[in-house]
């Protein structure tokens, strides 16, 4: 009797129609230099640094060679110029799928720079697996039930394809929370352009591997303040 493979079994396999996400967190979008940061305060606005499009095209060529059948993107900016490049790279155009944005996080100090807000909203996810202390912060079931809506939505449109899906450290860190079963949204510090691959098909969701960032090994790391 021939051995068969548990993904066929579960109907997980490409071959028996399940669909493999790489879901990639958008590349850097944070200036170099303390100078220009008060020019990018508003993140939303923020295009890729010199950087992330190097990390962008890294992420890009490293896809590419998957055969990626179809790219989709977050809305904001930093993820659709991430989605950008893969597309260019894999010949497709980018589709915008508005659940994948990042965790919409309340209010803090108005007199803190994008440069002091983003490591304290790390620290804050690192230490509390979440940022549901943040007054007005997206609620954590919200965020999971829009994630896994897009995801399954676009898994379903590509069944026995592989599919770039690019988004946003929270938001994806939400989704493999729910994946998982934990009840962090914050599991662990995901780089810019960072891969994590999963696979849905049979009424099933796997994650296959996380943070893969191998691909960006020839890019220097950001220097440490």
């Amino acid at each position: 009797m021939s051995r068969q493979d548990p993904l066929d079994i579960l109907e997980l396999s490409l071959r028996t129609g399940a669909a493999e996400l790489h879901v990639v967190r958008h590349a850097d979008a944070v200036p170099e230099s303390d100078e220009s940061s008060t020019v990018y305060d508003d993140y939303e606005a923020h295009p890729l640094s010199p950087r992330g499009r190097a990390q962008a095209e890294a992420v890009a060529e490293r896809l590419s060679e998957s055969g990626v059948a179809a790219v989709y993107s977050s809305p904001v900016r930093r993820a659709r110029e991430t989605a950008e490049a893969i597309a260019a790279a894999a010949g497709v155009d980018v589709r915008t799928e508005p659940g994948l944005t990042e965790i919409a996080i309340g209010a803090t100090e108005d007199t803190m720079a994008l440069r002091d807000r983003l490591p304290w909203l790390a620290m804050v996810a690192i230490r509390d697996g979440s940022w549901a202390t943040i007054p007005g912060t997206e609620p954590s079931a919200g965020v999971r039930a829009r994630m896994l809506a897009a995801i399954d939505a676009i898994a379903a449109r590509h069944p026995g394809e592989r599919v770039a899906v690019v988004s946003h450290a929270g938001a994806i860190n939400a989704a493999l929370g729910a994946i998982a079963s934990s009840d962090h949204d914050f599991l662990f510090p995901l780089a810019n352009a960072s891969v994590s691959v999963m696979r849905i098909g049979g009424g099933r969701r796997l994650l296959m591997s996380a943070n893969d960032t191998s691909h960006l090994a020839a890019i220097p790391a950001r220097s440490r303040r």
